[in-house]
Parts: structure tokens; C-alpha cells; sequence
């Protein structure tokens, strides 16, 4: 497929910030107006939620303020482009990956107890994202395990929190 074309597709068919994210990503890595890139390979530049995040970084602050969008937004829109779940087994990987490393320590030595409270809150809404999605609760059977640390490390914050 050529690049030119895709992303002309992409232009007519779908919102600005979609357009603007996918020019950005392949414009990094290819000669948009010249190369042509299997289907296969465009879809895993994209679909991969851990590199679609990484291509991004660099202009999270302009679809942030100029478009008012977001990244999972846009990820959904690009997963539907391509026929795919956007709730899969790279976006998993992805939020197993941010809170399955968790130190307790970190969380206790926050000496402000609004912020640590804040912190606490949103390591727990993590681990509730992962156990509610669509993917964990199809494989959960395989995935179970793997949540388990981070959820006796959350037990644990929250009952040294108490008693502290």
C-alpha cells in the first residue's frame, strides 16, 4: 500500500487529529509521497499500543491543546481502521507493564496525605481499568495470575496507610 494514499484516505475519511497523529507517526519513518508498506506492517506500527504511544510522545502537548483529543481516543479510531478490538492484548500488556513494578515504599513516603491519598487512588484505578476490560475479562483465566502482585501490593498500601 502506498503511504501517500493511505494517509489520503485517512484525510478524507476520518477526524483531523487522526490524520495529523498517522502523518506524524510514518512521516518519521518513511518517504510518505514514495514508499508503499505492507498492510501488515502499517497495522503493526499502529495497532501496537506500546509504540503507537512511544511515535506520539513527541506531540502529545499539540493533540492535547490544538485538536482537544486524546491518545486512547485516537488509538480507538485507528483500531477500528483496521478491524481491530481496541481493547487487546497490546493495550494489556501495556497497563500490566505500568503498575506490575509498583514499590509500596513509594507510595508510603509521600508525606502529604492528600497527595498520597491522590497517588494511592489512581494506582488502584489502574488495576480496576486492567480487571474491567473486555480483554482481561475473556482471558482472565491465563491473565489472573499476572494481576496478582499488583493487587496484594495495592492491599498492602492501603492497609499500612491505615495503621500508619
Amino acid at each position: 500500500m502506498n503511504l501517500s494514499v493511505f494517509l489520503e484516505n485517512i484525510k478524507n475519511n476520518q477526524n483531523e487529529v487522526v490524520y495529523y497523529c498517522c502523518n506524524h507517526v510514518l512521516s518519521k519513518k518513511f518517504d510518505i509521497n514514495n514508499d508503499d508498506i505492507e498492510e501488515v506492517v502499517l497495522k503493526d506500527i499502529f495497532v501496537n499500543y506500546e509504540n503507537f504511544n512511544k511515535a506520539l510522545n513527541d506531540c502529545a502537548g499539540t493533540i492535547y491543546k490544538k485538536y482537544e483529543s486524546e491518545l486512547d481516543d485516537i488509538y480507538k479510531n485507528i483500531c477500528n481502521l483496521f478491524n481491530e478490538d481496541c481493547d487487546n492484548e497490546y493495550v494489556f500488556n501495556y497497563r500490566l507493564t505500568r503498575v506490575k513494578n509498583q514499590e509500596p515504599k513509594q507510595f508510603l513516603d509521600i508525606e502529604d496525605k492528600d497527595t498520597q491519598e491522590t497517588v494511592i487512588q489512581k494506582f488502584e484505578d489502574k488495576i480496576n481499568t486492567i480487571l474491567e476490560s473486555k480483554y482481561y475479562k475473556q482471558n482472565k483465566d491465563k491473565l489472573e495470575e499476572s494481576l496478582i502482585i499488583p493487587q496484594r501490593t495495592l492491599e498492602l498500601i492501603k492497609s499500612a496507610v491505615k495503621h500508619y
